[in-house]
C-alpha cells in the first residue's frame, strides 16, 4: 500500500486487519492463512482487506518494519554509553522487549522467514529496505561506542557483524521454553562475550 494520511476510521480498520492477520498466523500458520481468512477475521469485505493490504507479504513486512523503526527509536533515545559489546547486549534487550507481544506470530512466520524464496526472507529482497534500516540501527549502536573502530569501512563491518549475531539470537530465542527466557539472556551474554574478544580484531 502506498504512503498516505489515513482519516482516524481509515486508520482503525487498517489497523484492525493487521492485528487480526497476526492473530491468523499465529493459529493458523503463516503458509495455510489466506488474504481471505484474513478479511473474515477481521470483519472486513476481501476489497477492503486488499485496499490497506496487497498481500499476506505487506502485512509481514508491516510488522518487520513496525518493529524496525521501533528498535531505532529506542536505541537513539535510551541506549546508554559504553563498549560495543555493552551497546549490543542492551540494544538486544531493547529488541526482544519490542518483539515480545509478537512472540506467535513471528515464530510462526519463521520457516518463510528463513527461505531463499519467500518473499518475506529476511535476507531476501523484499525484505531490503527493512533490513538496511537495521543494519542504520547498529551502525549507530557501533558509532556510540567508547571503543567504536576507527574507519567507516569498519564500523560497518562491525555493524554488519552485530546484526547477524542479532538474527541469531532471535531465532534462538522463538524455540527458548526457558523460565523468564533465562536461555535467551544468557545466549545474549555469550554474544556479548564473544563481540568483546573479537572487537580488536
Amino acid at each position: 500500500m502506498s504512503e498516505r494520511v489515513l482519516t482516524p476510521k481509515a486508520e482503525r480498520t487498517r489497523e484492525r486487519i493487521f492485528a487480526a492477520a497476526l492473530s491468523l498466523f499465529s493459529e493458523k500458520g503463516y503458509e495455510r492463512a489466506t488474504m481471505r481468512d484474513v478479511a473474515k477475521a477481521a470483519d472486513a469485505s476481501l476489497g477492503l482487506a486488499y485496499r490497506y493490504f496487497a498481500s499476506k507479504e505487506e502485512l509481514v513486512l508491516e510488522l518487520y518494519l513496525r518493529l524496525a523503526d521501533g528498535f531505532g527509536e529506542r536505541v537513539r533515545d535510551e541506549l546508554p554509553a559504553g563498549t560495543v559489546a555493552e551497546r549490543f547486549e542492551e540494544a538486544m534487550f531493547i529488541k526482544l522487549e519490542l518483539a515480545g507481544p509478537y512472540r506467535e506470530p513471528l515464530g510462526a512466520l519463521t520457516a518463510s522467514a528463513l527461505n531463499p524464496n519467500s518473499g518475506i526472507a529476511v535476507l531476501g529482497p523484499g525484505t531490503a529496505r527493512i533490513r538496511k534500516r537495521v543494519d542504520e540501527v547498529f551502525l549507530e549502536v557501533v558509532n556510540g561506542a567508547s571503543d567504536a573502530p576507527r574507519g567507516e569501512r569498519q564500523r560497518r563491518e562491525m555493524a554488519a557483524v552485530l546484526n547477524a549475531a542479532h538474527l541469531g539470537v532471535l531465532l534462538y530465542w522463538f524455540h527458548d521454553r526457558s523460565e523468564g527466557n533465562r536461555a535467551t539472556r544468557e545466549a545474549v551474554a555469550f554474544a556479548r562475550d564473544a563481540i568483546r574478544l573479537v572487537r580488536p580484531a
